[in-house]
């Protein structure tokens, strides 16, 4: 269960990898606390894919407060009917 969104949010990797060599594009890389790729896409320049990597950490974040508002909203005693 969420507890705190920071918390959840550093189990996260986010990550932009060089390009291996010359021609080849930068990589953005998310990878998830079970270890599974959440998503990647490769970017020409390394700007881009900073950018795109911070918004996509946004995103995340906003996703997990979400999450961590929803779950404690007190359950009402049956008063809507």
């Amino acid at each position: 269960m969420l507890h705190n969104a920071e918390a959840e949010f550093a189990r996260y990797l986010f990550a932009v990898y060089p390009p291996p060599m010359p021609g080849m594009p930068w990589l953005s890389v998310c990878i998830a606390p079970n270890g599974h790729v959440l998503d990647s896409e490769a970017f020409a320049t390394v700007e881009e894919a900073n950018l795109v990597t911070c918004r996509a950490q946004a995103v995340l974040f906003d996703s997990l407060s979400q999450r961590v508002e929803i779950a404690h909203v007190p359950v009402a005693d049956g008063a809507l009917h």
